[in-house]
């Protein structure tokens, strides 16, 4: 698909959070300690990414994994791998916590530590962050001044939606876009449909949302020249996902829908439209970052 302004072709994200089922949940519901087995959440990890690696480089895409330090620090041999099958390296924070449960010198402290070990393991610079749970809100804005400081240049953690019981800033910008302190910020995708803007392309949004609504949502914003930032969890793909008897019916049908049928939805997807790493597609859009 053409961008209608530019005449280039729309190149979208496609980007991985990689966590552990439970530890992308603490902060969302009880978990009891019972299912908080280290080295069980270290193999679901580990198995699913694998994975999902095989799986994209049937497609020849390549795209940008979201690291959690902690994991980096635990499974440096998968961040190799990632980095070796030509993927993007970029960091998910250092632990799984929401940011704007966090004091400003404990975020600087643990997001450099995560950034460090990322490279010193890939060997390559980690320009992109995104926020575990989307949790650079309106109360935890100076997150980005951080970013800038530790030596960031893009950040993807902003939802520009007001929907969502944990994160979303109302009203903010909805196209990839530059921040006053030179950041660059690439918000998740999202669409407005009878006066309220409405999250989609990826997580929970792409399994609980019919496939053609996702489809017919992805080339509303190519057409309008904008590019989709496509984001995935590894359990959301693969084999391995913990199961919680605990859960409420509403919270099984938020986190376990249509997980099985991940692969078949993504390649769907994969056969439809462009994707490619979050780096590529800023220079699609003209954004100019130095990888080295």
């Amino acid at each position: 698909m053409k961008d209608a302004v530019k005449g280039k072709e729309i190149l979208n994200c496609f980007s991985v959070d990689v966590e552990g089922f439970i530890e992308s949940n603490v902060e969302s519901f009880p978990i009891g300690e019972k299912y908080r087995d280290k080295k069980k959440g270290n193999y679901e990890i580990e198995k699913n990414v694998n994975y999902l690696l095989e799986f994209l480089s049937g497609f020849h895409v390549k795209g940008t994994f979201f690291f959690l330090g902690r994991i980096a620090r635990d499974l440096p041999h998968l961040v190799k791998a990632t980095a070796h099958h030509g993927h993007e390296i970029a960091c998910h924070s250092y632990e799984h916590h929401r940011i704007f449960n966090m004091e400003k010198e404990q975020f600087r402290e643990k997001v450099r530590s995560a950034k460090n070990i990322l490279e010193d393991i890939s060997g390559v610079r980690v320009c992109g962050f995104r926020a575990p749970d989307f949790s650079i809100t309106e109360s935890s804005l100076w997150a980005l001044d951080v970013l800038k400081e530790v030596g960031f240049v893009y950040d993807s953690s902003i939802y520009p939606t007001d929907v969502h019981d944990v994160y979303g800033i109302r009203g903010t910008e909805t196209a990839i876009h530059k921040l006053p302190n030179g950041l660059i910020e690439i918000p998740l995708s999202s669409t407005e449909i009878l006066g309220k803007r409405l999250p989609f392309g990826g997580g929970g949004y792409f399994r609980i949302y019919p496939l053609f609504l996702t489809k017919l949502l992805i080339a509303r914003q190519n057409r309008l020249g904008e590019a989709c930032m496509f984001y995935i969890h590894p359990f959301e793909v693969g084999s391995e996902i913990p199961k919680i008897d605990e859960l409420s019916y509403l919270r099984k049908f938020r986190h376990y829908y249509n997980c099985k049928l991940g692969t078949k939805r993504i390649e769907n997807i994969l056969g439809r439209f462009k994707f490619t790493t979050a780096l590529n597609m800023l220079a699609n859009r003209g954004f100019f970052v130095s990888e080295d």
